[in-house]
């Protein structure tokens, strides 16, 4: 299998007081012979992306649909690492469970359904990221 490529990225403009830039990008890796998706996956992805920013502003989304595995991949990378997913059935997939799903995160590390809170964000990753060795999975 080809290693991934960008297809495209996108940097979304500064937020808020304190606020950072934050790329959007998609990765695939086209099979030679198989009915290309990427336009289809990225439309997905970002509109859930933009649901997510739109309800929870601020936090660094990851977000990803791959027709393949079958359904978007939800995530906040810097708290969940890179192995754990919230993960939507395609069958699924509507805007009501985009955002409870992106709720549902919030809630299971503390943080608050509104607008993301420096210090709050800081908190939760000292005491749940799996990244910085705090646990060994996304707390229940």
């Amino acid at each position: 299998m080809p290693d991934p490529v960008i297809i495209r990225q996108d940097v979304l403009p500064k937020t808020g007081f304190g606020g950072h830039d934050r790329v959007v990008a998609s990765k695939t890796a086209a099979r030679p012979g198989e009915v290309d998706h990427t336009g289809y996956e990225l439309w997905v992805a970002r509109r859930a992306f933009d649901l997510l920013e739109a309800a929870y502003p601020g936090y660094a989304w990851f977000v990803d649909c791959d027709l393949e595995k079958g359904g978007v991949c939800i995530a906040l990378p810097v708290l969940m690492g890179g192995n754990w997913v919230y993960f939507i059935n395609m069958k699924d997939m509507e805007p009501a469970r985009v955002l409870a799903a992106g709720g549902e995160l919030l809630e299971r590390y503390r943080l608050p359904r509104s607008r993301f809170e420096l210090g709050r964000f800081l908190e939760a990753r000292a005491k749940h990221s799996i990244l910085t060795g705090a646990a060994k999975k996304v707390p229940e």
